[in-house]
């Protein structure tokens, strides 16, 4: 990828992406359309990119754990944040075992690609001559929960529409 592209640019690549989580939300409204649990994942996700993910590489980083097992040893590690904030949540707001389990998945998830992207924002600003776009990592982990809360909201649109049309009409 040109370090040099935007993020109207890049957006056109990460429209794939963006896509397989609005069907996640339409799946996750499908199977259980409490709206406790859609914004469980929407905020793991963007959450676990923003947050979780750069301390993950912050912390890995500052204790100098890197190079140990060849550089494997990040993805156990990586569990640690998302998993232990998921527990400390759970016990502060009693959450279902359905919502930690989706917060738990998420959360990880989020953190793996915050992780990665951390250290491609920290490679990319040793790079000479190319510039941080602030909006791609920004607005990135924010698309992907408005995706997922697209999909949710999408779907009971649908259904909301088909029974008024139903109701008119029969």
């Amino acid at each position: 990828m040109d370090p040099y592209s935007n993020f109207v640019q890049r957006f056109r690549l990460i429209l794939p992406f963006l896509m397989l989580w609005f069907g996640a939300g339409i799946a996750l409204a499908w199977w259980n359309p409490h709206p406790r649990l859609m914004l469980t994942v929407a905020l793991g996700i963007s959450l676990g990119i923003l947050l979780l993910g750069p301390y993950a590489a912050a912390a890995l980083y500052m204790l100098r754990l890197q190079d140990i097992w060849q550089g494997h040893l990040r993805w156990p590690l990586c569990l640690i944040p998302p998993l232990s904030t998921v527990l400390v949540l759970d016990h502060f707001l009693a959450l279902s075992a359905q919502q930690v389990a989706l917060a738990g998945a998420t959360a990880l998830l989020g953190t793996v690609m915050g992780h990665d992207a951390t250290l491609a924002v920290l490679e990319l600003k040793t790079t000479p001559g190319a510039r941080l776009d602030r909006w791609m990592v920004l607005l990135f982990p924010l698309t992907i929960g408005l995706a997922v809360l697209g999909g949710y909201c999408s779907l009971g649109f649908g259904t909301g529409s088909y029974r008024f049309l139903a109701a008119l009409l029969g």
